[in-house]
C-alpha cells in the first residue's frame, strides 16, 4: 500500500521525469515531444490533458490512464494489488 508521503511525491517525480525526457528530446510513442497532454493523447480512445493531470495529481484513479503515464515514462509509480 502507498504511503501518504509517498503519495504526494508522485506528480513531483513525474512532471521532473517529463521535464527531463523532454529536455533530451524523447518522444512519445505516437511521436510527440513529451507532455502530459501528449500522454493522454496516447490512450485508446485518447483523454484530455485534464484527465492526465487529475490522475497525476491523485484527484482521480483510472487504471487506463496511469498504465500510459507509466508506458510513455518508463518508470513505475503506483502500487498494485493482484486482486480485485
Amino acid at each position: 500500500m502507498e504511503t501518504q508521503e509517498y503519495s504526494k511525491e508522485i506528480p513531483t517525480r513525474i512532471r521532473l521525469r517529463i521535464t527531463s525526457l523532454r529536455g533530451r528530446g524523447k518522444l512519445t510513442s505516437k511521436g510527440e515531444p513529451m507532455s502530459l497532454a501528449a500522454v493522454g493523447r496516447t490512450c485508446e480512445p485518447p483523454v484530455s490533458r485534464n484527465a492526465v493531470y487529475n490522475v497525476v495529481d491523485g484527484r482521480r484513479k483510472t487504471e487506463r490512464i496511469r498504465r500510459a503515464i507509466e508506458h510513455e515514462l518508463g518508470e513505475a509509480y503506483w502500487i498494485r494489488n493482484n486482486e480485485k
